[in-house]
């Protein structure tokens, strides 16, 4: 409750008809004020918004919950896309929700979850976030390590009971339910990397960050490309033979990452989109002087907009160089090679696995 809000609710809720100050001096000649306010009839118009006194509200529910022994979590998720095609109200609402959030820890039964992209929570809280420290505070930032991800694959398959049976996963570790369901390599040769390893590199964006449906989605793309080709050409199932092949692996990657250009980068960096159309159907590494020629502007404008698609994850700075990753090759058709020197056409080709 704001301090203005406290010093109002000292008053009566009638509306004040008139305010008078007596000003004079007395017998002993000291100066004195006597103030005078003199109240109407009580209102009939709500004097709050749509009528609701919510801070009054929020108390209630608090005692009541209290006295039920109760405690109640709002989780609020997926807030990138809650305002598409609105971008101009997106970083003054979610700042306001973040306020209301700091808000709320006044009532200790009733508290909010918030679950924010890492880029979205920068450009959110910007500069001048008067807050910002108290948000940090009760910040708990999600980290998914590699095999944190394999463990949530298999868990995910071994919700099936019939696949569990058939492929006898039940005693078996991550490591040996993922050798049974994939192959040891999607791309054959002694420096390749393994399957996993494989996916790994392929569902990362430039900051590094693997998300969780991600991995969900290249499988489950992959499963329905194998339903596919073992209905064209049945094959016979048993030991050593893996559940999904490698060229379903591939072929769900490349519509993954279409899919991803078009529903998360796109769409989640509109303002962006002008940019990052100059680099569809180009090289797939640069340095900061072939971005400068392919993009026709100056060094600072060119470090600029490295800045900003290294913000959203589009380019990963690996040396002296800025590479776009596998993750959204496909789905801008890049080639292989790399862009380099005063000449933005210069191609320096590039082994097929990059891990």
């Amino acid at each position: 409750q704001g301090i203005f809000a406290k010093l109002i609710g000292l008053f009566p809720k009638n509306p004040i008809k008139s305010v008078e100050v007596d000003v004079g001096l007395g017998d002993t000649g000291m100066p004195h004020a006597k103030p005078r306010v003199e109240f109407g009839a009580a209102s009939i118009q709500p004097t709050s918004f749509f009528g609701v006194d919510y801070y009054a509200g929020l108390k209630l529910l608090e005692a009541s919950l209290k006295e039920s022994n109760l405690t109640i979590w709002i989780a609020l998720d997926r807030l990138d896309e809650a305002f598409q095609g609105f971008p101009h109200v997106e970083v003054p609402v979610l700042r306001a929700l973040l306020r209301t959030y700091l808000d709320l820890r006044e009532i200790s039964h009733l508290s909010l979850k918030l679950f924010i992209r890492k880029d979205l929570f920068r450009k959110v809280i910007g500069t001048a976030f008067v807050n910002l420290t108290h948000v940090n505070a009760r910040k708990v930032e999600i980290v998914w390590h590699d095999e944190d991800l394999k463990h949530l694959l298999i868990a995910r398959v071994k919700d099936s009971e019939n696949v569990v049976a058939e492929l006898a996963l039940a005693n078996m570790t991550n490591d040996e339910a993922f050798a049974v369901l994939f192959p040891s390599k999607v791309s054959q040769g002694k420096k390749q990397s393994t399957t996993w390893n494989w996916m790994m590199s392929r569902i990362k964006d430039g900051n590094g960050v693997i998300a969780p449906r991600n991995l969900v989605d290249l499988v489950e793309k992959s499963r329905a490309d194998q339903v596919q080709c073992d209905l064209r050409s049945p094959r016979e199932m048993k030991h050593g033979v893996p559940l999904i092949e490698a060229d379903s692996i591939k072929r769900a990657h490349k519509l993954l990452s279409k899919d991803r250009v078009e529903d998360t980068l796109l769409a989640e960096s509109a303002e962006l989109a002008p940019l990052l159309e100059n680099f569809r159907n180009k090289k797939a590494e640069y340095d900061l002087a072939s971005i400068r020629i392919l993009l026709s502007v100056s060094q600072e404008e060119a470090r600029t907009a490295v800045r900003k698609l290294r913000e959203i994850g589009f380019l990963e700075e690996v040396g002296n160089s800025f590479k776009i990753p596998m993750l959204y090759r496909e789905g801008f058709g890049i080639r292989q090679g790399k862009a380099t020197g005063t000449d933005a056409e210069t191609e320096v080709e590039a082994d097929e696995d990059e891990d």
